[in-house]
């Protein structure tokens, strides 16, 4: 029996000690696959994400619980936000992804808020090790469930006025959803080098200072998937790259 117990444990914190070197070697493994170095006389990167074609009607979200905070009213969809004139496609995350070395992240806390049951905004990205806070202005409790793969997920209750801060190691895209106010949801896009922006209103980003170079730049939209360009950056100069999407 006792060495029944001494091998259960034994196997147990073999176990453990594979985990935990597994994550202290993928998180090294991230560190080297960029290099944080000063950027002199970088250059930019900046365009639009349009949509080509008839914009699409917006999807309507069925609000059918807590009226008196979320509303009385049905609520329309920010999975696909597109301007009527400019064709711009809004809440699109554009970021290279082959670049080795370039400028230092900024890891600060953003911030994810729900108010009127919905979240706002409706997508943040952040630098690899960045922590979100995850606020609830509303005066009812809602449900923060995390659909996370590489970073742990969470499943917890966020009362009225409060807060939770969670920190996101890990690049990927987590899926963010209430369990008690099933319409809504977000999502947190983390990234593994700080060259990322999400598009405005009209469907514009820019990267700045970034070195003079040749790279992959992609678009990552949650309905419409992912596209990628090559662009070239010049020294003190602006590349332009557009994204144009058209409905699936």
């Amino acid at each position: 029996m006792v060495k029944s117990l001494r091998y259960g444990a034994f196997v147990g914190g073999l176990i453990f000690g594979v985990i935990c070197g597994a994550a202290w070697i993928n998180r090294n493994a991230m560190a080297e696959a960029y290099k944080e170095v000063e950027v002199k006389d970088g250059g930019t990167i900046a365009g639009v994400v349009k949509f080509d074609g008839d914009v699409p009607a917006a999807k309507t979200l069925k609000v059918d619980k807590d009226e008196q905070t979320c509303g009385h009213e049905n609520k329309m969809s920010e999975e696909l936000m597109i301007n009527g004139e400019s064709k711009g496609i809004k809440n699109v995350v554009v970021s290279l992804v082959d670049i080795a070395a370039g400028k230092k992240a900024e890891v600060m806390t953003a911030s994810l808020d729900q108010k009127e049951c919905l979240f706002i905004p409706h997508v943040v990205a952040v630098s690899a090790g960045a922590s979100v806070d995850l606020l609830n202005s509303d005066n009812v409790m809602h449900n923060l469930h995390s659909w996370s793969i590489k970073n742990p997920g969470f499943n917890e209750g966020v009362s009225g006025g409060g807060k939770m801060t969670k920190k996101f190691d890990i690049p990927e895209v987590v899926k963010i959803t209430c369990d008690v106010h099933k319409w809504m949801s977000s999502f947190i896009v983390v990234k593994a080098n700080p060259y990322f922006a999400v598009t405005d209103e009209n469907g514009r980003f820019k990267l700045e200072n970034v070195p003079a170079g040749s790279y992959k730049i992609e678009a990552w939209q949650e309905k419409l998937g992912k596209k990628t360009a090559d662009v070239t950056v010049k020294t003190q100069e602006e590349a332009a790259v557009d994204f144009v999407y058209a409905k699936k």
